[in-house]
């Protein structure tokens, strides 16, 4: 009888095909290396000058009856003493200012963060003496203030075109340009203002910034070179390097680089975990964990991404049989705050662990909870249903088969886990229909060819 050749050399590749492919399954890291990966960069903090100091030029425009009051102004602005000029303003009504009164006006309001009045008083200052550039120039920054981009950079254009050529303005312009989208002129504008004040960190801090918006990431990297030769304890310059060299797909320089931010107090969890896949693609997993194990990311509510680093760590862990770190990395989020979609995939590294240590029922106990966390867990589904086969337990294993097929994502390694269930009973005909299926669902699995044609054979031959 052709049932004896259960053991022949067809059937066992029947078997190693199966085994391969029904088994527990994990997703290691590895399979996302064509992934990018990206770092939360916190945007620049921009400061501006605001011009509220007035010279004898400046007091000379004013209508002859506002310049005594000027006068009795003008300690009280060389000494930054603000509100009480605002307060003084206040006090003069504003329907007689002069262009050059309702400018002063203007910029003392925006320095005490009056934005209203602030943009009253500018636009009055505008529509009285178009031809005023510093007019312009503080109502764009108004404008900037309330994110009113567009807007901003018609007035820091009108004060270019007036003649005002300061290295301010062409900060400026760059910035609002950078909020508008248009990198290359902001990267035109920061070098301009570079220019004109070669000493200005700031400009220097946002040109970097534009250069990478860009992707202008040769200079960008050259840049941040040079500026951390001069600011070496810089955290944000670390991190662009990093992302510079992510970009430019040098993981080893991004790892490093992540790591001296770390080091100089970089605890943002999304940044903690990129540094951890780096690790695990180009450095220690060893290392990875304790990232992902720090403070900073286990005391947050953790996010799906973050979630799914761990999870993707521990099936990392769980290929390259790292048992000691994976403990480590269970035991650090056993009362974590995760999704349930997480606490199922470490399960399943869980029981992945015990397995190696051939301890069945904490493997079985591991993944009936992760079942309870997320009962559509394919993965979960699949490593019980191959532990229930493999322990004989053939009814209950068809269960678990059976709701792991109903998971579109799932179904063929479900159908080929059952095929095997039935090759192992010797119930031929049934993992031939099962076999059949999965090729019709999927026509490119033309390995299974040679196996479906034994399967017939076996049929023919047993009937």
């Amino acid at each position: 009888m052709m049932i004896a050749t259960i053991n022949t050399p067809v059937l066992r590749r029947l078997f190693t095909l199966c085994s391969l492919t029904c088994g527990l399954i994990f997703t290691p890291l590895a399979h996302s290396a064509n992934s990018p990966l990206s770092l939360s960069l916190a945007e620049p903090r921009w400061s501006f000058l605001i011009e509220n100091q007035m010279d004898q030029s400046d007091v000379m425009q004013l209508a002859s009856a506002e310049r005594t009051f000027a006068r009795t102004l003008q300690p009280l602005l060389a000494e930054q003493k603000y509100k009480d000029v605002a307060a003084l303003l206040k006090e003069r009504s504003d329907e007689e200012d002069s262009a050059a009164m309702s400018l002063l006006r203007g910029q003392v309001l925006l320095s005490i963060n009056d934005i209203k009045g602030a943009e009253k008083a500018l636009k009055k200052a505008t529509e009285k003496a178009p031809q005023q550039a510093g007019a312009h120039r503080s109502l764009a920054l108004v404008y900037m203030q309330q994110k009113r981009y567009s807007e901003a950079r018609v007035h820091q254009q009108k004060a270019l075109e007036l003649g005002l050529n300061d290295a301010q303005l062409y900060g400026q312009l760059a910035f609002t340009n950078l909020q508008l989208n248009n990198a290359a002129a902001a990267v035109a504008g920061y070098r301009q203002a570079l220019f004109l004040q070669a000493d200005n960190n700031e400009w220097a801090r946002g040109l970097l910034y534009a250069l990478t918006q860009s992707q202008a990431l040769d200079q960008a990297q050259a840049l941040v070179e040079e500026l951390l030769q001069q600011q070496s304890d810089k955290r944000e310059l670390w991190m662009i390097r990093s992302q510079i060299a992510m970009q430019q797909e040098r993981p080893l320089q991004a790892l490093s680089s992540l790591e001296n931010a770390v080091a100089l107090g970089e605890k943002e969890p999304s940044n903690l975990a990129t540094a951890a896949r780096l690790h695990l693609r180009h450095g220690s997993p060893q290392r990875a964990v304790e990232l992902l194990t720090l403070p900073a990311v286990m005391k947050t509510q953790i996010d799906t991404t973050l979630a799914d680093t761990l999870v993707q760590t521990a099936s990392w862990l769980v290929h390259e049989q790292q048992w000691q770190t994976l403990n480590k990395l269970l035991q650090a989020t056993a009362k974590a705050n995760l999704p349930d979609s997480a606490k199922a995939g470490l399960n399943v590294s869980r029981a992945y662990m015990a397995l190696n240590k051939k301890d069945n029922s904490a493997a079985e106990k591991a993944l009936r909870t992760a079942l309870e966390n997320l009962p559509t867990s394919g993965d979960a589904l699949l490593a019980l249903a191959d532990l229930l086969r493999d322990q004989q337990r053939h009814q209950q294993a068809i269960m678990y088969y059976l709701r792991a097929e109903a998971l579109s994502a799932y179904r063929e390694r479900a159908l080929l886990g059952r095929a095997q269930l039935h090759i192992n009973q010797r119930e031929f005909n049934d993992a031939l229909q099962l076999l059949t299926q999965v090729v019709r669902d999927n026509p490119q699995r033309t390995d299974l060819y040679a196996n479906i044609r034994s399967l017939r054979n076996l049929v023919r031959n047993e009937s």
